[in-house]
């Protein structure tokens, strides 16, 4: 019978010191052993952050916390920060309200059918203290019509494998990161004034403080496309005017994505005549394999930063916030928690 060790952290009454208290896990079949690596699992609690638009009509959430309430090791609250169109800015408050060990962000059309992924994600994350974010896969769901099914194909960075050892990747996203709260924190947490681009921009603020980004081990969350073509076209032409957005103001935190598999080697900036050239190429080879949605939506996002660029909307005067009214919704296994944003007009 062999064992492990699992260091557990524990913050101070402002979440900054941290202490180490060691549990230990014995492999083997009894289940008593199980039952207690869990119930030491358990002092890592964690609470999940969810930017909705709106909940009226929502066709995820409802499923989405039912199948959180699934989890092994269950949220000590999910925070549902409505109404606020600056992701970064719903995020941030949404954290301001925990006071768990752990922080995690979803998205609303997230979807888990895993029933042990945030203890397999605490388990990482408290195995290896360099880690500073940790993240699921991006499968191909098996009920995906085949339109959505061929364009996460086609279409870079839309899907990621599940692994088999826990990895550095540049693939951990809003639709499922966890990360430790004081450090999150610490380091400034969300963007608060992009549009689109929050995800590289987290990531490089980890990594800038020396911790690692990575996909844990054997996990996977599924994030689908819109069904259709015009909804999927809409949507690229949508991110192609927020990336202009960001590279008109902040061209600083424009940054470069991978393919997932930097093993930790990640290069943030690179030449305007290699970026070109690179999109050139691939375009070409799209063209060559007839991946039409690829084009599509390459097209349309190209489409959406020249149509920032040249004619610009005013998408900076989105509404500050005014207020926050925070009332809980009741009938879930766990805490919920509604924080209405209210916006100025």
């Amino acid at each position: 019978m062999a064992q492990n060790h699992l260091a557990v952290p524990f913050a101070d009454a402002h979440g900054k010191n941290l202490t180490f208290f060691t549990f230990k896990r014995w492999h083997s079949n009894g289940k008593q052993e199980d039952a207690g690596f869990i119930q030491a699992l358990n002092f890592l609690n964690y609470s999940i952050i969810i930017p909705v638009l709106k909940l009226e009509g929502n066709p995820y959430l409802e499923d989405l916390l039912r199948n959180l309430g699934q989890q092994s090791i269950k949220p000590e609250i999910v925070h549902l920060v409505v109404g606020d169109k600056r992701q970064g800015r719903a995020i941030n408050y949404g954290v301001s309200q925990a006071k768990s060990e752990y922080i995690a962000t979803l998205d609303d059309d997230s979807f888990i059918d895993d029933p042990d992924l945030f203890k397999k994600l605490l388990e990482e994350m408290a195995e290896d203290d360099q880690i500073g974010m940790a993240g699921a896969a991006c499968e191909i769901p098996p009920w995906a019509t085949p339109f959505q099914k061929k364009a996460m194909e086609e279409i870079e960075r839309r899907s990621f494998p599940t692994q088999k050892k826990t990895i550095d990747s540049d693939m951990v996203q809003h639709p499922c990161l966890i990360m430790p709260r004081a450090f999150f924190e610490e380091i400034g947490g969300e963007d608060e004034e992009l549009i689109r681009g929050l995800d590289p921009v987290l990531r490089k603020k980890v990594r800038d403080a020396g911790k690692r980004v990575v996909i844990v081990a054997n996990t996977w969350v599924y994030h689908l496309l819109p069904p259709g073509w015009a909804s999927l076209v809409k949507m690229y032409y949508r991110n192609g005017k927020g990336s202009g957005y960001a590279q008109r103001h902040f061209p600083e935190r424009v940054l470069e994505l991978s393919d997932g598999y930097d093993g930790g080697s990640f290069v943030e900036k690179h030449s305007f005549f290699y970026r070109l050239s690179r999109r050139l190429i691939k375009l070409m080879s799209s063209l060559v394999q007839g991946k039409w949605l690829k084009i599509s939506t390459d097209l349309a996002y190209g489409a959406g930063v020249l149509r920032e660029k040249c004619a610009p909307a005013k998408m900076q005067n989105i509404p500050t916030r005014e207020g926050v009214e925070s009332s809980p919704w009741t009938g879930w296994d766990f805490e919920v928690k509604v924080h209405q944003v209210k916006l100025k007009a």
